[in-house]
């Protein structure tokens, strides 16, 4: 709807878009429901971000790690699945047995069955009640890439990142992902162009806006 003539499998996740066209597509559907847009943009270029806004965007990378390592858990954990360095059955789609001639890490002894992308939801719920954060295809957030570490022991006010650096944050493993570094939740990496195996997930603040 937002690209017709960009047709694809709706069954699969989208992948091979930018991080601006992510933020278009977060604008447009904001706009489409009578939401105020959060990202202002002039042309090809991110011009600002509207903290107020209520409308849809990208998941922070706090948002994000949030959801992978502590939602409805009593402790954080390393993976989506928990700690166990041993992936459960049907956890998630990474490099695995099929994609092994495709890649050059896989992980043996596990079969996801996809040799690439798979339909959204073919793999278990996760302890977050989500799908496929722990893999199928790594995502967009909102945040900027940076190396700063955060002071250990400060409390950061929660606030959207507003760089409008090119290189933007990836997280969660893929089907490309075969070493436990990548299958960590906490693994970041930094992307300025669209790839074949890198998607997005939106949300939205439901108090930003109102009275």
């Amino acid at each position: 709807q937002f690209k017709s003539d960009q047709p694809g499998d709706a069954s699969l996740p989208v992948t091979s878009v930018s991080w601006l066209q992510a933020a278009q597509f977060s604008n447009w559907l904001s706009e489409t429901e009578n939401l105020q847009p959060v990202y202002l943009i002039d042309g090809d270029q991110l011009a600002s971000i509207n903290d107020n806004a209520n409308g849809y965007r990208l998941l922070s990378e706090a948002e994000w790690e949030w959801l992978a390592r502590k939602a409805k858990r009593a402790q954080t954990s390393r993976f989506v699945w928990g700690d166990a360095a041993t992936i459960p059955k049907n956890a998630a789609n990474i490099a695995d047995e099929s994609a092994k001639t495709t890649v050059s890490t896989y992980v043996p002894r596990y079969n996801d069955g996809y040799a690439g992308v798979a339909p959204v939801k073919s793999f278990s719920r996760e302890l977050s009640g989500l799908y496929d954060l722990g893999g199928n295809v790594s995502e967009w957030v909102h945040d900027a890439y940076t190396l700063t570490v955060p002071k250990a022991g400060q409390v950061y006010r929660q606030q959207l990142d507003n760089s409008q650096d090119d290189i933007r944050v990836i997280k969660g493993a893929n089907w490309r992902s075969g070493s436990l570094t990548e299958l960590r939740s906490a693994y970041r990496d930094g992307l300025s162009q669209s790839r074949d195996n890198v998607g997005f997930r939106i949300g939205r603040y439901l108090n930003r806006g109102e009275p």
